[in-house]
């Protein structure tokens, strides 16, 4: 009887133990499979970082305040700068240019101004005189009547004697005849407005015995053309006897 028990008993365990086996598989692979679906739910992601542009802080900056950027170079403007125009340096300064005479020399106007032909009585015959005679003693100082640069010095002995050109730019020049010889200054020399030139002298040969006596032959040229002085000085006029 016990025999047939055991034997019932183990016949059961035979047939029945490979469905306990696999029932325990199962639930083996069923356990892990649940874990791993809840592990992979549960996985931390990562933040969302929000970027923020500079443009977009300065649209929403409405009241007029500056926002510091981190590690950002602000830009200021700065409404005290000073644009140049058309590519000028901003530190030029416009400047007047004086074209204001002083008197070449102190005295009296003899001559006037005259395109034509003026009788020259030292040598008896006419001749054009482009400029006026100025009565003035010999070794009166002659005086530049502007800012202005040497061009020539020269001696022709007799319509202009020893005479000094002087350039004042801007197509103006003016000319300081019957002079001394020994002239104040030199070709190329730049020159100020009242600085002494000369002095009068006898060296313009041809009106060496005008009645007037002695004077400085003063002329002016504007763009190569001989111009009247008295539109830039004006003199007392010489009172005959």
């Amino acid at each position: 009887m016990d025999k047939r028990l055991f034997d019932k008993s183990s016949n059961f365990f035979k047939k029945e133990g490979f469905y306990v086996i696999l029932f325990v598989c199962l639930c083996i692979v069923a356990t892990v499979a649940a874990i791993t679906a809840r592990n992979s739910k549960s996985v931390t992601k990562p933040p969302v970082v929000q970027e923020t542009t500079e443009t977009n802080l300065a649209a929403n900056n409405t009241d007029g305040q500056t926002t510091e950027i981190p590690n950002a170079t602000q830009v200021k403007n700065d409404t005290n700068i000073s644009v140049p125009k058309n590519g000028s340096d901003s530190t030029a300064v416009s400047q007047t240019v004086d074209y204001t005479f002083v008197k070449p020399v102190e005295g009296t106007k003899a001559t006037t101004y005259n395109t034509g032909l003026v009788k020259c009585e030292t040598i008896g015959t006419y001749k054009t005189n482009n400029g006026i005679e100025i009565v003035a003693k010999v070794d009166s100082p002659v005086y530049s009547v502007l800012d202005g640069k040497v061009e020539a010095i020269h001696n022709d002995g007799t319509e202009l004697g020893q005479y000094i050109i002087i350039d004042h730019q801007n197509g103006l020049k003016t000319v300081y005849a019957n002079l001394k010889e020994d002239v104040k200054v030199k070709v190329g020399d730049t020159v100020k407005k009242s600085q002494v030139i000369g002095a009068v002298g006898k060296t313009r040969g041809s009106y060496s015995n005008e009645y007037y006596g002695d004077h400085l032959h003063f002329e002016v040229m504007k763009d190569n053309q001989y111009v009247n002085p008295a539109k830039y000085v004006t003199y007392s006029p010489l009172e005959k006897n």
